[in-house]
């Protein structure tokens, strides 16, 4: 196969000038825009300490398998991340974990959406609501946010940089709940500010960006050690910004997004005959099919196995991957924050799981071809 399809990341849209639009989630939710998911994310933290200036020491519950950006936003404001174990096979806290966690440090709980899924936030906002602590929606990986149709969250994040669901090459949102106004919002104002300036620079490396995302271009740049494509690290954050981001590239990239085909349903029908074979189908968890889901998920009976499918996956030209490949506490950078932490459910998750494409270059061949190679490659060898 000439090429490689990508893993994950959508076509920067055009910016389109003709209307301003309004989002799903107003009224109901004030819309603040950041530098980066990771900073909205912090930025809802740092709102979760005003709540409770009397904890000194405040801590932030969150699942025990994510990006360690969410660890970064969390220790930028001086917080404790507490991390819940998961379901067994599945990508949503523990509620038994989490409500054991809680205590009187416990300010707010981070609900992370992964891979398109979203977390079950309406029984979390029962449990947060019960013990005065503030839910936090984070939606970098799922468009559009859950707390557009179902208000459960009190603040919900949003990213726009590569590898998401919209890509405007950077750039997040934090929304607040509007009965929220006030002293928390005054709180994301006193972060310093930029602007996006998206003049004849912007629209040059936008072309470059959506030409290295083609199929023979990213085989290329793939292969260039020093960008380390598809590597996990955990990378402090150092502030926490503002960006004036203009509204009407949001609506063209939520307009884009919503003109796609979503393929999570031709993915879980053709990849069905794996369930018979010790294979879980993440992406059948994913809800509706109305959005694209970020990525199709997969659980493997076994790491060997789903390494070995990989391999075979990406020789084809199928950019499958095994996403952040550890549990939070067995990220390099992170072994001190969660040193004695034990998460086996994390762990096995992080070891069997693999994702596939779902991006608009994805095609029913392809799917075809992951098929086949799932049929071919799916299942451990009978022994003797």
């Amino acid at each position: 196969m000439l090429g490689k399809i990508r893993p994950v990341g959508s076509r920067v849209p055009a910016m389109d000038n003709s209307a301003a639009p309004t989002y799903a989630w107003e009224p109901g939710y004030q819309t603040v825009f950041m530098a980066s998911g990771t900073a909205a994310l912090s930025a809802a933290v740092a709102i979760a300490r005003s709540r409770k200036p009397e904890v000194h020491q405040p801590e932030i519950l969150m699942p025990a398998y994510g990006c360690p950006d969410l660890v970064a936003a969390v220790l930028a404001q001086g917080s404790t991340p507490v991390l819940v174990d998961l379901e067994p096979g599945l990508p949503w806290m523990d509620h038994q974990q989490f409500r054991q966690q809680i205590n009187n440090n416990t300010v707010a709980a981070i609900g992370v959406g992964l891979l398109g899924i979203p977390e079950r936030l309406s029984a979390l906002s029962v449990i947060c609501r019960d013990n005065d602590l503030l839910l936090i929606e984070d939606s970098a990986q799922c468009f559009p946010p859950v707390c557009a149709t179902q208000p459960f969250a009190d603040c919900a994040v949003l990213s726009f940089g590569r590898g998401k669901p919209i890509n405007l090459m950077g750039g997040g949102a934090l929304l607040v709940k509007s009965d929220l106004a006030g002293q928390p919002l005054d709180v994301v104002g006193a972060c310093p500010s930029s602007r996006m300036n998206t003049g004849v620079l912007w629209r040059l490396k936008r072309r470059i960006v959506n030409l290295l995302l083609m199929r023979v271009p990213f085989c290329v740049l793939e292969k260039l050690p020093f960008l380390n494509i598809g590597e996990t690290h955990f990378k402090p954050l150092d502030s926490v910004s503002r960006l004036d981001l203009p509204r009407p590239l949001l609506g063209a990239g939520i307009r884009a997004l919503g003109r796609r085909s979503s393929i999570q349903a031709l993915y879980s029908q053709q990849l069905a005959f794996a369930e018979t074979m010790g294979w879980s189908l993440l992406g059948r968890r994913a809800g509706g099919e109305a959005m694209p889901i970020l990525r199709y998920g997969l659980l493997a009976p076994t790491e060997g196995l789903r390494d070995r499918v990989a391999r075979a996956l990406n020789r084809r030209g199928i950019g499958a991957s095994t996403f952040y490949r550890r549990s939070l506490p067995r990220i390099a950078g992170l072994e001190d924050v969660f040193a004695g932490v034990d998460c086996p459910r994390a762990d096995e998750f992080a070891a069997r799981l693999l994702t596939l494409p779902c991006h608009e270059d994805v095609t029913p061949a392809d799917i075809a071809l992951i098929a086949s190679i799932l049929r071919d490659q799916g299942s451990d060898p009978p022994v003797g």
